[in-house]
């Protein structure tokens, strides 16, 4: 592929993550001035509860990305049966996934949750549409796979970024009608995926023609399980792992602890895009590429992503207390200030994480990535409990951070990416550490923070420019086609 289309493919993917962001940011406060924060997190421990049966979908939607991914240049006779196969088993799988959600949440919110009293009945009510959400989602993994696997990123991105956006815009709207009830919220939720993800299956459609529906294959099912098995266990213990903070921290603190912990976890979580973006990119390459070159490329994009998305983090990490206070105001954002400021840290080596966790899938062992998992399960949950006993939801945040920086130091080593050049990436360790450190130690004002932001990301870009060789490129190049140099070109 040449470096001018997986630049353009990379950019897709960041500006298609970053609309829904803005709408999500800025539609958090009418949520929690509409309907409370209560009611708020009742909704996000719903969306615990649907990652958690994730696992499910036993790995069929990265699996048959990665299928699909290997037969870019087929013919639709050949992609007919992948694409039917993975769809009709995540559509079983999800119906079945929601006939187990609905006993399980209910035992979950009305019985381990603390849920204040007059919500009680709401919640039992409304719950029931957060089951419908889960095949909705995994259907949905399949179009996007399908989409992806062709590189048509552009179209994938203005599908996934519509549907989050209406799925945030959509239940405001029904809030101001019909009233700020959850048998309100959830399902507007549900009925404006539905509608978005009808439309993408269309698109695929047409892309894909001639498309067989009959085209349900027991060969290629059993070839997808055999990847995706392990997929779904990394499926299944990960959410666990990111997500299980919010539900002890409900069982321990109450809901309204869950609320102030998820608005700086999903704040994290957001800042992603970049790392997110670099992997779904990558990942079509890795799945196609020989070994040498998957390693090499995933090298590349390590050294790049650690400074690149450092520039964000860094920042990040000195400037959200403040950002907080100016977004949701009062003592929410005192509570919530040292937990995003923690997260944030943890945000940057999860993102970096997804680059040879996507090598290891891509290159056909998911069971490396399912057992490192498996590993981190018991140590992870001793060590949460202890700390939100210890330090409440700092504490809580500080473990999960923990959990993913160790991930990445393991899949790493796993991938084979270690190399003589891994030095470059220590003054960007240093630079994060440095942040954190600060930000939790020295109180600062607006002005104070903005200045310590700005000297962070000067430093870690500085260091990226003498250090990084792709992005030292990528800034020469910029430079020269600012400058009016319309014969360069960039070759693979």
């Amino acid at each position: 592929m040449a470096q001018s289309k997986f630049s353009t493919n990379f950019l897709f993917n960041v500006f298609g993550s970053i609309f829904p962001i803005i709408v999500s940011l800025g539609t958090v406060p009418f949520y929690l001035h509409l309907i409370g924060t209560d009611r708020y997190g009742i909704v996000a421990i719903s969306w615990i509860l649907l990652g958690y049966l994730g696992f499910l979908d036993f790995g069929l939607s990265r699996a048959s990305a990665n299928a699909l991914a290997q037969l870019g240049h087929a013919t639709a006779r050949e992609r007919s049966p992948v694409l039917m196969t993975a769809f009709y088993s995540n559509l079983g799988l999800g119906a079945l996934g929601g006939l187990i959600l609905y006993p399980i949440g209910d035992m979950v919110l009305l019985h381990f949750v603390r849920i204040p009293p007059d919500l009680l009945a709401e919640t039992r009510h409304a719950y029931p549409w957060m089951a419908v959400m889960l095949p909705l989602g995994m259907v949905n993994g399949v179009a996007t796979g399908a989409l992806e696997s062709r590189e048509r990123f552009l179209l994938s991105n203005m599908l996934n970024s519509s549907t989050t956006m209406a799925g945030q815009i959509i239940p405001l709207i029904c809030i101001h009608f019909f009233g700020p009830q959850l048998t309100v919220v959830l399902p507007s939720i549900v009925l404006s995926r539905l509608a978005m993800i009808g439309l993408a299956y269309c698109v695929v459609m047409v892309l894909e023609w001639p498309i067989r529906p009959m085209d349900f294959d027991v060969k290629w099912l059993k070839r997808l399980l055999g990847y995706g098995s392990w997929v779904s266990i990394s499926s299944l213990i990960n959410p666990l792992l990111d997500t299980s903070n919010q539900l002890i921290i409900g069982a321990t603190l109450g809901v309204t602890s869950v609320g102030q912990y998820t608005v700086p976890m999903n704040l994290a979580m957001r800042s992603q895009v970049v790392a997110t973006a670099l992997a779904r990119t990558l990942f079509p390459r890795l799945s196609r590429a020989d070994r040498g070159e998957a390693v090499d490329l995933t090298r590349r994009a390590t050294a790049s992503l650690t400074y690149g998305f450092g520039m964000i983090c860094a920042p990040g990490i000195l400037f959200s207390g403040a950002f907080l206070h100016m977004w949701v105001g009062g003592s929410f954002a005192d509570v919530s200030r040292p937990v995003a400021e923690i997260l944030m840290f943890g945000a940057w080596t999860n993102g970096i994480a997804f680059l040879p966790y996507g090598l290891l899938q891509g290159q056909g062992r998911p069971h490396i990535t399912a057992k490192v998992s498996m590993v981190e399960i018991l140590p992870f949950f001793c060590v949460l409990w202890v700390m939100i006993k210890w330090w409440g939801l700092p504490g809580a945040a500080a473990a999960w951070t923990l959990r993913v920086t160790i991930n990445l130091i393991a899949l790493y080593l796993l991938s084979d990416c270690l190399s003589q050049q891994t030095w470059r990436l220590v003054p960007g360790v240093l630079i994060m550490t440095g942040a954190l450190i600060v930000s939790l130690l020295i109180p600062m004002n607006l002005i104070a923070s903005a200045c310590a932001a700005t000297m962070a990301g000067l430093a870690m870009a500085v260091a990226a420019y003498r250090l990084d060789p792709g992005l030292r490129d990528m800034a020469h190049r910029f430079i020269q086609r600012a400058g009016g140099n319309p014969r360069l070109t960039i070759t693979g």
